[in-house]
């Protein structure tokens, strides 16, 4: 025998679950997006990293291309270089926004510090986000490339007269200590899960603390690659092969090498790629809170007590509602159940 809430019941039940889930509207991650820039076609494009097609987020009408890419996930706006200043957007593509700096080079943001760093003639220099209060390092000798920040620490890439490989400074750029050699440094990407950094150079992929110890070679390429982005989430490589026009993904160990973007998927046979970034996007997901298990333990038991009695009235020669049909439960709420954070299944 199939025996059923009262309707009232079974809404009252609904409407307190309903309550309980909604009452807690936490943030979670639920996609990754590369992002990247073709100074051919003048445009910043991005893809899903689980896949899907290439979208434009932005088309510059006119000369000059983005260069460079990077993203801040406090205010969600990419920052890029064009021309010779510096430049944010919403992901969307709207509202861009000059960056005022007296320099522009090669950069990054210290998410951490709310910091902008660049190289510019043999200096590092650092300012606030909207370019204010801009302080210098100069270097004896050249040549700075590539920076990565994070936390209190600077990393740069450096060759010509300065040991060729990585070098660490202090936040202001000041105290530099040559950290470990490398093949000509082209990029460096930070991996906050196992604290190392990632090293593109001329001859391939390399990692190591960050102290220098434990410097290993990750991937061997030829040719090149010239910008390197990780997903720390989903524990990926991401780089930029500029003489075939690809993005190419793999493993943090260099297997499982897999084309992700090529020059037919971003419209554009002449793919020129001078920046990397990965995006992190999230949104609200209704999910319970402490109160809302307990609430909703104590509901389910009720719940529980109430049809046993149902039932054992019913097999007394009682009777429930008079009405008959199957027990509508939890899981008939409205909508996928699976975008509540939990799974209801029926009583």
């Amino acid at each position: 025998m199939n025996e059923r809430l009262h309707p009232f019941s079974s809404k009252v039940i609904r409407s307190i679950v309903l309550a309980c889930l909604g009452g807690v509207l936490p943030t979670a991650s639920v996609g990754q997006t590369i992002v990247w820039t073709d100074q051919d076609a003048r445009r910043i494009q991005g893809k899903e990293v689980r896949g899907g097609e290439v979208g434009t987020i932005v088309q510059f009408a006119s000369s000059p291309a983005a260069t460079q890419i990077h993203y801040d996930p406090i205010t969600a706006k990419l920052y890029y270089r064009r021309g010779t200043a510096f430049q944010r957007i919403n992901l969307d593509g709207s509202a861009p926004e000059i960056i005022p700096t007296p320099s522009a080079g090669g950069f990054t943001l210290n998410v951490d510090s709310r910091k902008l760093y660049w190289v510019y003639s043999g200096s590092i220099y650092r300012s606030e986000l909207d370019g204010t209060g801009v302080h210098s390092h100069a270097y004896p000798t050249c040549c700075l490339g590539s920076l990565e920040a994070f936390g209190d620490d600077l990393f740069f890439g450096a060759a010509g007269m300065m040991s060729k490989g990585v070098w660490r400074a202090d936040a202001d750029g000041s105290n530099e200590q040559f950290v470990h050699g490398t093949p000509q440094p082209f990029e460096l990407a930070y991996d906050p899960v196992e604290n190392k950094l990632y090293i593109a150079t001329i001859e391939g992929i390399f990692r190591m603390n960050l102290d220098g110890t434990e410097f290993q070679l990750v991937l061997q390429l030829d040719p090149w690659p010239e910008q390197l982005v990780i997903d720390y989430r989903a524990r990926k490589l991401y780089w930029t092969d500029p003489n075939t026009k690809i993005i190419q993904r793999s493993n943090l160990d260099g297997s499982n090498v897999v084309d992700f973007v090529t020059a037919a998927d971003a419209g554009n046979p002449n793919l020129a790629l001078v920046g990397l970034e990965i995006v992190y996007t999230s949104t609200p997901i209704p999910t319970l809170s402490g109160w809302g298990v307990i609430v909703m333990g104590s509901i389910l038991l009720a719940a529980g007590i109430f049809v046993m009695r149902k039932r054992r009235l019913t097999e007394c020669g009682g009777t429930t509602d008079g009405q008959h049909g199957s027990f509508v439960g939890l899981g008939s709420i409205s909508g996928d159940t699976r975008n509540l954070g939990v799974r209801i299944a029926g009583l």
